[in-house]
C-alpha cells in the first residue's frame, strides 16, 4: 500500500496553517481543558496487527489504501472525530466547513466542504462512523469502534478498566490497549500540514513506544507484517516527521529481540519529540 504526501493547495501554507490553528482553538474550547490536555485515545489495534482482532490489514492501512488525498483525509477526519467526540454520546454535529478549516483544506467554504462530505461517506462505508441526516442542519456523526466492524464505540480506558475488574484474560484485554494522540496534533497545526504517510508514521511511533520519549525501531519485515504499510509510506512518513521536527532519528546497534546472543545490526531508531 503506497501513500503520497499532499501537494500544497492553491492557498498559501501560512494562511492554511493560521486557519487550522484558529479552528483548533475553537474545537479545543468545545472539548474543555481536561480532555484537551488528555488528547485523543486510540486503540492500538487501529494501527497494529499485534492488537487488531479482525482479518487482513489494520484499519489504518485500509483507510490509506489507494493513496492520494482521499485516503489521508479519511484518516485525518476520523482522528479528529475521536478528539472531539470521545465522550458520551460520542457524536458531533458540526458543519463540514468547520472540519475543512480544522484540517487546513483550501477553499474550506466550498471545495473543502465537498471533500469533507466525501470523506464522511467513506468513513461510513468503512464502518467507522454512523451518519444521521437532519434535513438542512449538519448531520450527526457518531464514532464507531476503531476495529471497523461497526461495533458501538466505548472509550478504551473504560472498557479496559471494567474488564480488569472482572479478572479478564490477557487476550480479552489486548484489543483495548490504547495510546493517546496529543492535542498538539491539532492545536499546533500538524494535522493540516502532514500528509497521510506522516500521520500514519506518527501513529505507528505513538503505538510502538514503551513510554513517552523512548526509542522505537522495527525491521522492514516486522514493519510490513505489523502495520501493512509500504516501504515508501514509511520512508516518506518519517521524513515528513523529521521535516516538522517531530521525531529524531539516529543509528543504533539492535537485535530482533533485544538480547545479546541474537544477531545484531545497525538500524535507525526513532524518538518522538512530539508532546
Amino acid at each position: 500500500m503506497d501513500a503520497q504526501a499532499t501537494p500544497v493547495d492553491d492557498q498559501s501554507v501560512a494562511g492554511l496553517d493560521d486557519l487550522a490553528r484558529q479552528a483548533a482553538t475553537e474545537f479545543g474550547g468545545r472539548i474543555g481543558t481536561r480532555r484537551r490536555t488528555a488528547g485523543a485515545p486510540l486503540r492500538k489495534g487501529f494501527v497494529s496487527t499485534e492488537f487488531y482482532t479482525g482479518q487482513g490489514s489494520p484499519p489504518l492501512a485500509r483507510l490509506l489504501r489507494g493513496g492520494g488525498r482521499g485516503g489521508q483525509l479519511r484518516l485525518k477526519l476520523y482522528l479528529s472525530l475521536l478528539w472531539l467526540s470521545a465522550k458520551e454520546p460520542y457524536d458531533s454535529s458540526l458543519p463540514a466547513r468547520a472540519w475543512a478549516a480544522l484540517l487546513g483544506l483550501a477553499d474550506h467554504e466550498t471545495r473543502g466542504v465537498r471533500r469533507v462530505q466525501e470523506a464522511i461517506r467513506d468513513l461510513q462505508s468503512h464502518n467507522l462512523i454512523t451518519v444521521r441526516d437532519r434535513g438542512g442542519h449538519p448531520s450527526v456523526l457518531t464514532i464507531l469502534d476503531e476495529n471497523g466492524r461497526g461495533s458501538a464505540y466505548l472509550t478504551p480506558s473504560d472498557v479496559y478498566s471494567r474488564l480488569q475488574s472482572l479478572n479478564a484474560r490477557p487476550e480479552q484485554l489486548r484489543p483495548h490497549r490504547y495510546f493517546r494522540i496529543p492535542s498538539a496534533l491539532w492545536t499546533q497545526g500538524h494535522i493540516a500540514r502532514l500528509g497521510g504517510p506522516g500521520i500514519a508514521m506518527l501513529l505507528v511511533l505513538l503505538c510502538e513506544q514503551r513510554e513517552p520519549g523512548s526509542d522505537v525501531w522495527f525491521s522492514p519485515r516486522v514493519a510490513k507484517e505489523r502495520f501493512g504499510l509500504s516501504p515508501s509510506t514509511r520512508t516518506l512518513g518519517l521524513q515528513e516527521l523529521r521535516d516538522r521536527n517531530l521525531v529524531d532519528t539516529r543509528m543504533k546497534v539492535t537485535s530482533e529481540d533485544g538480547t545479546y546472543i541474537t544477531f545484531q545490526r545497525r538500524r535507525n531508531v526513532h524518538r518522538l519529540t512530539f508532546k
